[in-house]
């Protein structure tokens, strides 16, 4: 399928000494499995899917890469191939390929166009067979930046004060878990003043998060009936600028940390998962706090999604009809042309009716990468009221809508005008 598969691959094989590891790689390269096992490893990485399953029954194995967050099924493969390819790459992560029931895990690692790669193979008998998982890491650092997350400029700089101007009040964030959720917490931590004032992250033991350059953490073990609260009244000796919370576990803790906040002019940031700023906010309320507090209180909502972002390489453009145009709310007379993404599908030719190849960038995928779709909602009086009386979430958008919020949608609409997503996956992100 890739011309560059035939492109060298080198592995190094599990082991606990450079002996071992070449013991492994040197049982291996004669068998049958070798080649394919190597191509199947290329594939993956030139999709760069960060895990690939292959579940395997009596007659056939059926493989399955997540990219961007999307599964995309891959190639039929015969039984016997896919057990070539299996015991060579048990053999690679230092497994026994002979066991095909109980749980087992091993690494291997290899070089690809001048980058090191490390993949994780998981196998675990089922009741149709065995399924393994393949799972690619290339050690990227954690995005930390809300630019680099994909927050416009503009956004920044409205977040800005609020994360850094107040002494009260609270600011919440949201996201899907595994969609986002972490990445959006840390981006709005680091667009904090971190040089001239103290953060202190309320974290529950066993549940860190990735390190934050002058966020402090601070461990309460619930194992021991700790909350959230409990380490309050030793920190705050240390005179802390501002306190975050991970998670709101109830209307107690969210009544506390608002007392918190006012009694001692401390700025509160924490985070709930929700698909958009309303669904947070309407989230908090069904945890039971006090609601005219929790409204006095909230200062704005952050909201983050992950959007898959079209091939530049072989992104097709079209003219869109004018009644979708109007649908999107973009102007006919200045939108020229939308894009929509080029998949690939074996047997495909061209208008010489020459076979195509897959992109080289995408892998006929269509997408290439993901980026932050960000929504930021600031609360003011009316939207204060409006949580207090009719805290329902047409009610309160249709009243953000009137007071020229810019909603989750619309940001998407703007990043398919720009020609940098489609209108299909800006609808399977809303929908989802």
């Amino acid at each position: 399928m890739f011309d560059d598969l035939q492109l060298p691959i080198e592995f190094t094989a599990a082991g606990d000494t450079p002996e071992e590891q070449k013991t492994n790689l040197k049982i291996v390269k004669p068998s049958p499995g070798f080649e394919p096992a190597s191509e199947l490893v290329v594939e993956i990485i030139l999709k760069d899917a960060n895990v690939t399953v292959m579940d395997f029954s009596a007659q056939k194995v059926v493989t399955r890469f997540q990219i961007d967050g999307m599964w995309h099924a891959g190639a039929p493969m015969e039984r016997e191939t896919g057990d070539y390819i299996l015991a060579t790459l048990k053999q690679l992560a230092g497994l026994d390929y002979r066991e095909r029931r109980q749980r087992q895990e091993g690494q291997f690692s290899t070089l690809y166009r001048k980058q090191k790669q490390k993949f994780k193979v998981v196998s675990q008998g089922i009741q149709t067979g065995e399924r393994v998982a393949i799972y690619l890491d290339y050690k990227r650092p954690p995005l930390d930046k809300a630019l680099d997350l994909g927050m416009r400029e503009r956004m920044l700089d409205q977040l800005r004060p609020i994360l850094n101007d107040q002494n009260t009040g609270m600011v919440l964030v949201s996201g899907l878990p595994g969609e986002g959720y972490t990445t959006a917490w840390r981006g709005v931590l680091d667009a904090c003043d971190r040089l001239t004032r103290d953060y202190f992250v309320m974290e529950e033991k066993g549940k860190l998060e990735p390190e934050v350059i002058n966020i402090y953490p601070v461990e309460f073990d619930p194992s021991q009936g700790e909350t959230a609260m409990t380490p309050i009244p030793q920190l705050l000796l240390k005179e802390p600028d501002v306190l975050a919370f991970t998670d709101l576990t109830g209307g107690e803790l969210i009544n506390d940390i608002i007392d918190l906040s006012n009694n001692k002019k401390i700025p509160i940031f924490t985070r709930i998962p929700g698909k958009h700023c309303v669904d947070a906010l309407l989230r908090v309320l069904l945890l039971k706090p006090d609601v005219k507090k929790f409204a006095e209180s909230l200062t704005c909502v952050l909201s983050m999604r992950l959007i898959r972002l079209l091939c530049n390489n072989c992104r097709i453009p079209y003219q869109p009809h004018p009644t979708l145009l109007q649908k999107l709310g973009l102007p006919g007379g200045r939108i020229a042309e939308l894009y929509k993404p080029m998949v690939y599908q074996p047997g495909m030719v061209d208008e010489n009716d020459i076979e195509i190849e897959p992109c080289s960038e995408c892998a006929g995928i269509g997408y290439r990468g993901r980026t932050g779709l960000f929504e930021m909602l600031t609360i003011n009086d009316d939207l204060r009221r409006a949580i207090v009386k009719t805290p329902q979430a047409n009610k309160i958008s249709a009243l953000a809508k009137h007071q020229g919020h810019i909603s989750l949608q619309m940001e998407g609409i703007v990043m398919v005008a720009a020609g940098r997503t489609s209108v299909e996956e800006l609808q399977r992100v809303l929908k989802s």
